[in-house]
């Protein structure tokens, strides 16, 4: 008869396992169907942020940005903070149309452990900028889980 090795739940292993099962329950809370997560309209053009998926220890998702007539889009930034206001990393890959009047950019934030019931704070903003230089900075928001 061969003795089975009991598997031991230490801390690390229980806390892990519990984050790992709560990125899996809330990767069917991204925006799947292809509408915005966050999204709003202002005279400069549209900011618009769509978190796609969750994937192991990554949020993913796209920041887009319309100018309007006149209007260009200049730069965009992300962040993301959780209820400590302590920030998390952001990977901005992936730059389309920089300079135009349309353009995206692929993200992702590097999750962390995250203490139930609480969320974090996704910070989209796109610079808009027009003929003469002007610039105007414009922002949506996104908290995550839902």
């Amino acid at each position: 008869m061969h003795a089975r090795k009991l598997i031991t739940m230490t801390p690390r292993r229980a806390a892990l396992t519990a984050l790992l099962v709560a990125l899996l329950l809330a990767a069917g809370c991204g925006s799947s169907n292809g509408a915005p997560s966050a999204s709003e309209r202002f005279a400069e053009g549209e900011v618009r942020l769509e978190i796609e998926f969750l994937d192991i220890g990554l949020l993913k998702g796209h920041v887009y940005g319309d100018a309007e007539e006149g209007w260009r889009v200049a730069e965009m930034n992300v962040t993301a903070v959780d209820h400590r206001e302590a920030r998390w990393g952001v990977i901005e890959t992936e730059r389309e149309g920089f300079g135009s009047a349309s353009a995206n950019e692929l993200i992702e934030v590097r999750l962390q452990e995250l203490p139930r019931g609480q969320q974090i704070t996704v910070t989209a903003t796109v610079t808009f900028e027009d003929g003469s230089g002007q610039r105007q900075g414009r922002s949506v928001v996104d908290r995550w889980p839902p």
